[in-house]
């Protein structure tokens, strides 16, 4: 069989990881990114992951490496500080498949996941990174190529995609803070009016701050003294959490809904990642369902057998209709989950408290709930 040469455009998790399952198929890889491998890494970003992200890093033999420098958790407090009301989900909620497992997520620094996937990648002599500026210039013929750059992809305009987008008219600050009186091993997710804020453990007491807000707010805050900031923060949490103090810089990043829709030709272009969609970051979902995404190109390609017109649309038929789904269910989901709980509309409230009082009391409706948000609607067919 010819032997299959792909682009890579991106050199993000979800390009990185895309490049690391193909690596193995033996087929050569390209990874195209502006940024260096060093800059690449220091991005100072804190991803979720959950039962179903964990079973494709097995399926890769990613997670034995991953696992010693990533932090677990086997609560997650929900709370909402309109209502007044909270419940809490364990491991006693998570579905019977996963009984035996001591943990409801994970959570993990972009720069260790990054610095794995490099490592990982550097042993395979298919594999070549280029950083330089020939993104545009490149000749040579590539079978496929996989565009993994992020929301603001420029390739949108230059392949003529057409992006549905909402912008939420929010934005999201994140940093990291040492706190006092966290039940250890705990995440948080509080909605406020103005947006959801959720504390994510990476030891037993450093946690990342997302905290989502209007555009005006978080520019304001973003501009505040370290110390201001931490006073800001410290009425917006339960009174048993004590801020301690602010540790590295503090960033904030956009929030939007949007979705690249698909172009069933022959170009030989995929969009996959945040360059095909994006999530509020409430729930956390972003990176999970980047990965599922690279699980189903994977899984094509291992059925491949040659290379012609006929496979080119066949596997933008069989990614983008597999993915569908579970793309339109995550943002039908998250923006329910904006548009109810974070807000002061009185109107809403009785759904609100009839959520949390059912939740509060029955199991079946926690475990489904949780099954949901950790494992998709997909979690059997990852093998």
């Amino acid at each position: 069989m010819k032997k299959i040469n792909v682009r890579i455009i991106g050199a993000g998790p979800t390009g990185l990881l895309l490049a690391a399952s193909l690596a193995k198929l033996n087929i050569n890889i390209y990874i195209y990114d502006l940024l260096s491998r060093n800059a690449l890494i220091s991005k100072d970003k804190t991803y979720a992951i959950t039962h179903s992200t964990k079973k494709i890093l097995k399926k890769f033999r990613l997670w034995e490496h991953l696992e010693p420098y990533i932090y677990s958790f086997n609560t997650l407090s929900i709370s909402d500080s309109f209502i007044r009301k909270s419940f809490l989900f364990s491991i006693n909620d998570l579905t019977p498949d996963l009984k035996n497992s001591p943990d409801v997520g994970w959570v993990v620094k972009h720069s260790v996941l990054t610095e794995l996937l490099f490592d990982v990648l550097s042993k395979y002599e298919n594999v070549s990174f280029i950083n330089k500026n020939l993104l545009f210039s490149s000749k040579k013929d590539f079978d496929y190529e996989f565009v993994a750059d992020g929301a603001n992809s420029c390739f949108k305009k230059i392949y003529g995609m057409l992006n549905l987008k909402k912008s939420y008219r929010q934005s999201c600050l994140t940093f990291k803070v040492l706190l006092r009186g966290n039940v250890n091993k705990r995440a948080y997710e509080i909605f406020r009016d103005e947006g959801p804020l959720a504390l994510l453990p990476l030891s037993e007491n450093l946690y990342q701050v997302i905290w989502t807000s209007s555009i005006a707010n978080a520019k304001e805050r973003l501009n505040l003294s370290k110390s201001l900031l931490l006073d800001n923060l410290s009425v917006k949490l339960p009174r048993n959490l004590i801020l301690d103090q602010i540790v590295g810089d503090v960033n904030s990043f956009p929030v939007s809904l949007s979705f690249t829709i698909p172009s069933f030709d022959f170009k030989k272009v995929i969009f996959v990642g945040d360059a095909l969609h994006t999530f509020h970051p409430v729930g956390g979902q972003g990176l999970n369902i980047c990965w599922r995404d690279v699980n189903d190109i994977y899984n094509y390609f291992c059925k491949l057998n040659t290379i012609n017109k006929k496979n080119l649309i066949l596997l933008k038929f069989d990614f983008y209709l597999k993915r569908i789904v579970d793309i339109l269910s995550i943002a039908f989901t998250t923006h329910t989950l904006i548009t109810v709980f974070a807000n002061s509309n009185i109107l809403l409230i009785p759904i609100r408290s009839l959520s949390f009082f059912f939740l509060n009391r029955v199991p079946l409706l926690r475990k489904a709930v949780l099954g949901f948000m950790t494992k998709s609607l997909f979690f059997n067919s990852i093998k």
